[in-house]
């Protein structure tokens, strides 16, 4: 194993899914029907179920949490318990630049929060908004 030669002068904020900073939050278990991505919306699916958020009822965002087995990596697969909070500050992954207060919506064809305009894959997301700015494509920032 090569020894690591070069460091970056900070540290990321963080991964999809993790919390952003230690506002209350609550959160319940439901079991994933499908590929959920960590911090991607979810919508109800049954009795304690969930699957990624479209047009359904929106009750939070897939946490992250370690995971040692599956194949999908930071995404839960089918069947997995799926911790889904549903208030605090959690971070994402912008599609384009960003403003703090910004209303958000979720891009499910990309897995990346948005302020486009709700058209085909893009789903309005109730509540949702910019905690911090986004400077571009694929920055985490704070929803």
């Amino acid at each position: 194993m090569p020894y690591q030669t070069s460091y970056t002068q900070f540290q990321s904020l963080g991964l999809p899914g993790m919390q952003a900073d230690m506002s209350e939050w609550d959160a319940s278990t439901k079991t994933a029907t499908a590929t959920i991505a960590f911090g991607a919306p979810v919508q109800r699916n049954g009795d304690e179920s969930c699957t990624p958020f479209t047009t359904g009822e929106y009750i939070g965002i897939a946490k992250a949490m370690h995971k040692v087995s599956g194949s999908v990596a930071d995404s839960y697969e089918q069947y997995d318990n799926v911790p889904v909070v549903n208030e605090g500050v959690w971070l994402g992954v912008a599609d384009a630049a960003i403003t703090v207060g910004a209303a958000l919506n979720w891009d499910s064809a990309d897995l990346r929060w948005t302020t486009a305009a709700v058209a085909g894959a893009i789903y309005a997301v109730p509540g949702a908004e910019a905690e911090s700015a986004a400077s571009g494509v694929g920055v985490i920032f704070k929803v």
